[in-house]
């Protein structure tokens, strides 16, 4: 078996590389291939007061990985008992449960008690191991910590590019004040789940994976300023849907920034902007990828 080792936060671009050296590796040993992932993450244990917000949630993440190609998942759980592990010990719980013919690790990968295990310890302890070089997009390592910045940003666009698919958040459909539904624009609403990343407040241009199928969505996260709201609310209006789809579980896929949270002045004006989101949510989603969103910016 090859396995890897990581947070994969994301499962974007650089991860990717990653799991493409994961699956070499196994074909090369003639097995199957392994990623392990931690939760929380690393530095939510070693850091509480920075932790970071989860691109991916788990279910993301392992769904993620799956469409990669990758055969077995396996989620440790980070805590201050793994932490204390030396690297012998470490690899040693690994080797219990799986035969390792192949380590795959990033060119920073360190692990065990005060991290002095890595790529030279595991040779020295006679295991093969593949080091995957940093990856670069233009020239510039990619990093998880990049793409939390693009996205808190609203920048999804570029955040989308280093991911290599559109940034998402999904739940399950809760019943809201049906604002949108008295103004004609019926919303489905979703709670950001615990640690979940979420878009700088505004107006996106979207997709919605429903159980019926994807739609074009007119997507917004913000506080319904225009109606004094208090409480974050997801919210998405389904082009070209009609049905109830409360409780029902979404995925809300965020292409492109339209503008930020604006308090109106009345319903009225609100509706008016309703109207044209609702068309250039269709004209972008239409255009179907990341550049040509950019080159029909108006």
């Amino acid at each position: 078996m090859a396995v890897t080792v990581g947070s994969f936060d994301g499962v974007h671009l650089g991860h990717l590389d990653v799991i493409q050296h994961l699956k070499s590796a196994a074909k090369d040993e003639h097995g199957s291939s392994a990623l392990i992932t931690f939760e929380p993450h690393p530095r939510c244990v070693l850091d509480p007061a920075n932790c970071p917000s989860s691109i991916t949630t788990l279910r993301e993440k392992l769904a993620a990985v799956e469409a990669a190609g990758v055969e077995h998942a396996i989620v440790m759980r980070f805590d201050r008992e793994l932490m204390s592990l030396s690297p012998q010990q470490f690899v040693d719980r690994l080797s219990s449960a799986m035969d390792i013919k192949a380590w795959v690790i990033g060119f920073d990968f360190a692990f065990g008690r005060g991290r002095t295990g890595n790529a030279e310890w595991l040779r020295a302890h006679g295991h093969r191991v593949d080091v995957v070089a940093p990856f670069k997009m233009e020239g510039r390592e990619l990093h998880s910590s990049e793409i939390r910045r693009l996205v808190t940003a609203g920048e999804v666009d570029q955040a989308n590019r280093l991911l290599g698919r559109e940034f998402a958040m999904s739940g399950p459909v809760e019943l809201g004040a049906q604002v949108g539904r008295t103004l004609g624009f019926p919303t489905a609403n979703i709670s950001p789940e615990p640690n979940k990343l979420v878009p700088a407040l505004g107006a996106y241009a979207g997709r919605v994976i429903a159980p019926e199928g994807q739609f074009i969505g007119a997507l917004s996260v913000g506080y319904r300023p225009t109606f004094g709201g208090t409480e974050l609310k997801v919210e998405a209006f389904l082009l070209d849907y009609e049905g109830d789809l409360y409780q029902q579980r979404l995925e809300l896929r965020f292409i492109r920034f339209l503008h930020p949270d604006i308090r109106f002045p009345t319903p009225a004006d609100l509706v008016r902007q309703l109207k044209r989101d609702v068309e250039d949510t269709r004209r972008i989603a239409q255009a179907g990828n990341p550049q040509s969103l950019r080159d029909s910016s108006p």
